[in-house]
């Protein structure tokens, strides 16, 4: 490393190979000590994590003058200062699919974090950021001001035409469709339909809630089979008043949220307040996909071949 950052790391006291010994190790009991107030929910270490503590744990890193993007500020290493941070943390992780685990506090009141692939993340009222692929990268661009990148999900409404036909059968070649495109793109490896049908109107009684698992064969081979069992699930659901939903889902997703979901749904829906009269579909990212360059580029051409099928219907 080199520039105003490394010599604000350095004048903090860190060099390389630089190890905080007991310090760090009792700065992460300290921390794992920590229950949540459910009496369940602690904090986990990982390598990672231990890593990172004993290398840059105690340093009081200042900011290495003017911000080169943004204010610079600086920070204090110490995982205790995070400590009590668990619900914050944990719905955080969640979506970005990796273990955090508090890292400090920055001058501006942020906490920071560390996951187990070894990124810098911080965490203040406007969000979550990504700081660095490394800690010492993070630490850098907090001490020059450098922009963080933005942690967020990622979601996208459209509305298709309805075709001629029935409402499940157009639902379920909509739906592989979609499995079609998301699989080309790398996105998403379709196993399993879930079928949902719920009325709108009175009490909203459940008319189905079950997955149909995908046959060994083509996806448009499994239309008409597919179509067919979901109809006769729903028996004689009332389809003018009833939402039917359908989610692509991978194999063994179980009750994991997949990183990309998608989902489409006729009756009942609303977007900005305004009726859906066709099929609504609902693409989604968890967080922490939408920070790889290659997955970005792949939601945009799927995205845009999705709009591209709109247009034909």
């Amino acid at each position: 490393m080199t520039g105003r950052g490394n010599e604000a790391l350095v004048a903090a006291g860190w060099q390389p190979g630089r190890d905080a010994g007991n310090r760090a190790l009792l700065g992460i009991l300290e921390t794992t000590s920590t229950v949540a107030v459910d009496g369940v929910t602690a904090w986990q270490t990982f390598p990672a994590a231990e890593r990172a503590l004993r290398e840059f744990h105690g340093l009081a890193v200042t900011p290495a003058g003017p911000g080169a993007d943004v204010a610079a500020t600086g920070c204090v290493v110490d995982p205790t200062l995070g400590r009590h941070a668990l619900r914050t943390f944990a719905a955080f992780q969640e979506g970005l699919g990796h273990r955090l685990f508090p890292f400090g506090r920055t001058d501006a009141d942020a906490l920071l974090a560390v996951d187990d692939e070894g990124r810098l993340f911080a965490v203040d009222h406007s969000g979550w950021w990504l700081l660095g692929e490394s800690v010492a990268e993070g630490l850098v661009s907090l001490a020059e001001g450098r922009a963080p990148q933005r942690v967020t999900s990622w979601s996208r409404d459209r509305e298709l035409v309805r075709t001629a036909e029935d409402v499940v059968t157009d639902l379920v070649k909509t739906a592989l469709v979609l499995a079609y495109v998301l699989h080309r793109h790398g996105l998403l490896v379709t196993r399993a339909i879930r079928a949902r049908a719920v009325g709108f109107r009175g009490f909203g009684g459940v008319y189905l809630d079950r997955e149909f698992r995908l046959r060994r064969k083509t996806l448009e081979a499994n239309a008409a089979p597919l179509a067919d069992d979901i109809g006769q699930a729903l028996g004689p659901a009332p389809l003018d008043t009833t939402e039917v939903r359908l989610e692509l889902r991978p194999a063994g997703s179980g009750a994991k949220r997949p990183a990309i979901g998608c989902s489409l749904a006729v009756g009942g829906q609303r977007v900005g307040g305004i009726p859906v009269q066709g099929i609504l579909v609902q693409l989604t990212a968890r967080a922490g996909f939408m920070l790889d360059a290659d997955r970005r580029r792949a939601v945009d051409d799927a995205t845009a071949e999705v709009e591209r099928y709109a247009a034909t219907r």
